[in-house]
């Protein structure tokens, strides 16, 4: 007969109760405590109905979006709103209640991730716009509390993430530029410390080498996926550099590729007939830019639409935690001329 809660309180000299907290990890239960029951609960082979678990939690149906950064940012754009409408799609169509939370790096250091579950009474998050240098992103892994990060891979039993392959669809924004026939490309980079930034900067110098192009430093651009700053670093480009060592910019999001137009614009430059310009994302806003930007459609709706079912399925028992790279679609525009 298989082992019970009781059973699992019984031989650790503690209430049922106090059993139950430390399975669904509440704080106020001191580390010591809630190892020597985990250990007690796998000698005896108790293993808790996790499905039953969360139906029978108070706070089954509220999930929340956790997002960081939001406070240091000077815009909010279409990424995060796109982002956050499949996450609703999801709750929506599964009754579930969602809220948002917004951090930064100081609260992420003062409070843990399974702290801001417990003291708001969520099941699980869904989180984005996470750093390396975050300390979630550093944490994140021992956590007990399913959460589901976006394009950030953290690792960890409770911890699983929704992305894209970012250097492949980088790779492949670069062969089209190249496959038109530009040799000299600027790349217009996102922070430093993102991981997208990496990996899709690793996929641009793959396909620059595997076309025999030589890759240099100094047609690397640096922003923080600012559109304004993008306007000012192209200025900056040109102060050292002739007008003809580049063809075409290649930049790391859609706000970018945007604020890279605007600036060529204001100089007095035709699109794409002086310059052609790439960006990355598919945001609407490229629709209706002039020219309309060719750009890699990450599925950026449907990244929250899945991030939601994962952290749903987590939750209830039915999926481990796994990371999951969704499809990507280049997007061919107006905005890159045919050398």
């Amino acid at each position: 007969m298989p082992s019970t809660i009781q059973d699992v309180a019984r031989a650790a000299g503690v209430s049922v109760g106090t059993v139950s907290r430390a399975m669904n990890d509440y704080p106020d239960i001191s580390e010591k405590t809630r190892e020597k029951i985990l250990r007690i609960a796998h000698e005896l082979g108790y293993r808790p109905n996790l499905v039953a678990k969360s139906l029978s939690s108070k706070n089954f149906r509220e999930i929340a979006l956790v997002l960081s950064g939001f406070l240091e940012d000077v815009m909010f754009n279409d990424f995060e709103t796109m982002l956050m409408k499949g996450c609703y799609q999801f709750a929506f169509e599964h009754d579930l209640d969602i809220s948002m939370y917004v951090i930064n790096s100081k609260i992420q250091e003062e409070k843990t991730f399974e702290q801001l579950c417990y003291e708001h009474n969520i099941a699980g998050a869904v989180l984005f716009g996470l750093k390396s240098t975050d300390p979630y992103f550093k944490t994140l892994a021992q956590s007990r509390k399913p959460c589901v990060t976006i394009d950030v891979e953290v690792g960890g039993a409770c911890v699983g993430n929704v992305t894209n392959d970012h250097a492949a669809a980088f790779d492949e924004l670069t062969q089209y530029l190249i496959d038109q026939g530009h040799r000299k490309i600027a790349i217009v980079c996102g922070r430093k410390n993102a991981t997208v930034t990496s990996e899709r900067l690793e996929g641009a110098v793959r396909a620059m080498k595997r076309n025999g192009l030589e890759f240099q430093e100094d047609f690397i651009i640096q922003t923080n996926f600012l559109k304004e700053e993008a306007t000012e670093v192209v200025k900056q480009f040109f102060e050292g550099h002739s007008p003809d060592s580049v063809t075409a910019f290649l930049c790391m999001s859609d706000m970018l590729a945007i604020g890279v137009s605007e600036s060529l614009k204001k100089m007095g430059y035709s699109l794409p007939d002086d310059y052609s310009v790439v960006g990355y994302d598919g945001l609407y806003v490229t629709d209706y830019t002039e020219p309309r930007i060719t750009t890699v459609d990450q599925n950026i709706k449907e990244k929250g639409y899945e991030a939601a079912s994962l952290l749903f399925d987590m939750i209830c028992g039915t999926r481990t935690a796994q990371n999951l790279i969704l499809p990507h679609k280049l997007e061919i525009r107006d905005s890159v001329k045919k050398l």
